[in-house]
Parts: C-alpha cells; sequence; structure tokens
C-alpha cells in the first residue's frame, strides 16, 4: 500500500513540473501582434504561398493559423 502512494505522488509531481515547464517556455515566445505577423509573413513568402487571385484564400487561412501559434488572431 505505501508503494502506491509512493508512485502516485511521484506521479503527480512529474505531471505538474511538465505543467509548470511548458508555461515558462510558452511565456517566453509570446511575441506582440506586429512582430508575429512579420514572422509569418516571412515564413509564408519563403514558403511561396500565392497571395493572389482565387488562391488568396490559403494565404489568409496560412496566416491566420500561424498567428494563432503566437497567441494572435486575425
Amino acid at each position: 500500500m505505501p508503494t502506491i502512494k509512493l508512485l502516485t505522488a511521484l506521479l503527480a509531481v512529474g505531471f505538474a513540473a511538465s505543467l509548470g515547464f511548458t508555461d515558462c517556455a510558452s511565456a517566453a515566445k509570446k511575441l506582440t501582434y506586429d512582430q508575429a505577423w512579420a514572422v509569418c509573413k516571412a515564413k509564408m513568402d519563403k514558403a511561396g504561398v500565392p497571395g493572389t487571385g482565387l488562391q488568396a484564400n490559403e494565404r489568409y487561412i496560412r496566416g491566420s493559423n500561424c498567428m494563432k501559434r503566437y497567441g494572435h488572431r486575425i
């Protein structure tokens, strides 16, 4: 019985620690809206995503997904 309690406590501490490290890592990546847009625009330009005509919707969707990764909405 004590072994099960010890194992449960170790798992709980490990899980809580992993959540804490994740929050610290994501807080360090927070960019302003303008910085995030510049990064996303550069990524789309480098990938050659079309931006005019019938395929403009693809660029808009990729841009909004990229901005969402940085915590912003279009």
